[in-house]
């Protein structure tokens, strides 16, 4: 557990859907308060406020700036306005803003969050919090993928949700698998838009299948599509699965269950636990992280660097 030597404000943007995994874990979170929230939506504010213990709300962004005067902010509204949220943020003196998935829809806000984070120092966290997931971080995966399995030469990973539904989960957790290698070069084919539901803020390909290169010959077949194979039973799509080959062996994972690797050496393969509960773990352990940030300047597993990476690959 890591440890903080002071306390921050925080405040969270939007009441919606995902807004809950954020506030939740706060209790476990002695470094930082969670002091208010702001959302347009009067009735939606107040049920979360009292959900939650949250004493102050409202329904204008800047106003809360002003008012509240937060460390951190959770952004967690549809992706559609990233640029303006950071930018009002960094006016107002924050020092970090967590935005949810996707960080930029286009590449044209990418580079305007660029300059944003270059001009101001303000770090800007993706909330892609499996990579604070114990299975993440315990060391076995990172052992097997360096020691197991000999040199890499093609992955399969696969999710039943669009590029920018759950696109940039799978991206980044297999960029830290391979320890932030980035491709080289891609091919790709795409097809279809929907504009209901989640998917109408979400705006991107239905049905993507790509094929990435990375250094040393190493090919990654990247799916996103809700027909997608090897996401058994899982009617979501929130699940992200990976095949691993190498010359000495495979890791079969899939997030919300066990995963397994078989080297060629061995008769059985060797069976580890992966789970979906693991969701308030890295919820709870990334924001923390974000404090270490602030304290002592620990860089953050999902700092901006590495979430512009992924954008930059999708």
């Amino acid at each position: 557990m890591m440890t903080q030597k002071s306390r921050y404000r925080s405040l969270l943007l939007g009441c919606g859907s995902r807004a809950g995994a954020h506030a939740k874990v706060y209790p476990d979170i002695p470094a930082v308060d969670l002091v208010a929230v702001c959302d347009w939506d009067a009735v939606r504010r107040e049920r979360f406020m009292a959900h939650h213990g949250i004493v102050d709300g409202f329904d204008d962004y800047e106003a809360a700036l002003r008012e509240v005067r937060p460390d951190i902010v959770h952004v967690v509204t549809p992706p559609t306005q990233r640029v303006r949220e950071v930018e009002l943020a960094v006016e107002a003196g924050v020092r970090a803003v967590i935005l949810e998935k996707p960080i930029a829809l286009r590449p044209s806000e990418i580079v305007q969050l660029n300059a944003l984070h270059t001009s101001s120092g303000v770090e800007i966290i993706t909330n892609a919090q499996r990579r604070y997931f114990p299975e993440a971080r315990d060391g076995v995966l990172s052992d097997i993928l360096q020691s197991k399995l000999g040199q890499l030469y093609c992955i399969r990973c696969s999710t039943k949700g669009n590029q920018m539904g759950m696109g940039p989960h799978l991206m980044d957790w297999l960029m830290q698998l391979l320890n932030e290698a980035q491709p080289q070069s891609v091919w790709a084919m795409a097809y279809g838009v929907c504009e209901e539901g989640y998917q109408a803020t979400h705006l991107a390909p239905e049905h993507l299948f790509a094929q990435y290169w990375f250094s040393d010959g190493l090919r990654v077949f990247f799916d996103c599509d809700p027909d997608a194979l090897g996401t058994p039973e899982d009617v979501k799509g929130f699940n992200l699965h990976y095949d691993f080959l190498g010359t000495k062996g495979r890791l079969y994972l899939t997030q919300n269950g066990d995963y397994w690797y078989q080297s060629h050496d061995m008769s059985e393969p060797h069976f580890h636990k992966s789970s979906d509960t693991n969701q308030d773990v890295g919820q709870r352990d990334l924001t923390l992280a974000v404090a270490e940030w602030l304290d002592n300047g620990t860089p953050h597993l999902n700092r901006y660097r590495v979430g512009r990476a992924v954008v930059d690959a999708l």
